[in-house]
């Protein structure tokens, strides 16, 4: 596949699949095993064919071992529970369209980080994605704002947001340490191990009930996890990042709601909302503004 707009097509409608497929597997699978099972098969499998090239690169990662910790950590469990919790509580609509807020962050997140230039007109950028946000969390209504009365997958996608900022700046800055072929194996591995407990915790707390009702669409779900919206979209994503500059990449995430609000519509019965459109509209006007000329 030699052209990068395909895959970034590709790869945004896969992410845009994670929302949906979520959706319907986590009304019965606890969040955290969900992410736990999602990273679990790719990494076993990546892991198999990668061990020869590990044990001759090991020590790389032995010896940053805690940002390999905090890398797979945020990017491969974190980001992905909150994720899960959120479409718990929240529409699909509301967390692709705050997901979309993600450049905005990532651009703030390597200013603070690592004074990362910012202009005057992207910090404006930044300013009106950031009240298009607060206008879907609260639904555009200034009573649910005086009041503080939000729904709380909304303020979890606003923190997987948050997560995911954090991730992708570190992991550009300090990805060259470590050798690319096994790079995305190492930080599944991490991101299961660091949810291993997690898992632990959320089912002793929540009880195992739930495997009785454990269908066969709900194993096919998780699979679909496992193939299109992590390996897949991984991949095609870091290809076409390697190809065109990346805000053009970055921009491209605005396909991530509009596949979203198409598939909720058709399949779950979600309506676009007035608020939403506001929202979205302060969003992606304020991503174009602070990704201009990026990258």
């Amino acid at each position: 596949m030699k052209s990068p707009y395909i895959l970034l097509a590709l790869a945004n409608f896969f992410w845009s699949l994670n929302f949906i497929i979520a959706k319907l597997v986590v009304d019965v699978i606890p969040p955290v095993t969900v992410t736990l099972l999602r990273w679990g098969l790719p990494a076993a499998v990546y892991l198999y064919f990668s061990w020869g090239n590990l044990k001759s690169t090991g020590q790389v990662y032995k010896k940053h071992w805690l940002l390999v910790v905090f890398l797979g950590a945020t990017g491969y469990s974190l980001s992905a529970i909150s994720v899960y919790e959120a479409v718990r509580f929240t529409s699909m609509i509301n967390t692709s369209f705050i997901n979309a807020f993600a450049p905005v962050m990532i651009a703030l997140t390597g200013f603070l980080m690592y004074r990362y230039p910012i202009t005057s007109v992207q910090s404006g950028g930044f300013l009106l994605a950031f009240l298009g946000v607060l206008w879907i969390v609260f639904k555009g209504n200034l009573g649910l704002i005086l009041s503080l009365q939000v729904n709380i997958g909304d303020v979890l996608m606003v923190f997987n947001v948050i997560v995911w900022a954090l991730h992708t700046i570190v992991y550009k800055r300090y990805a060259v340490l470590f050798p690319p072929d096994s790079l995305f194996t190492v930080l599944m591995v991490s991101g299961v191990v660091a949810t291993i407990p997690l898992m632990i915790a959320e089912n002793l707390i929540v009880g195992t009930e739930w495997v009785s009702a454990v269908e066969a669409r709900h194993l096919l779900g998780v699979l679909c996890l496992s193939i299109f919206p992590s390996v897949l979209a991984y991949r095609f994503w870091n290809l076409a990042l390697n190809r065109i500059p990346a805000n053009q990449v970055a921009v491209s995430q605005y396909l991530i709601p509009v596949y979203t609000v198409i598939i909720s519509w058709l399949f779950l019965d979600e309506r676009l909302q007035q608020f939403q459109v506001i929202g979205g509209a302060f969003i992606f006007l304020g991503v174009l503004i602070v990704t201009y000329r990026r990258g």
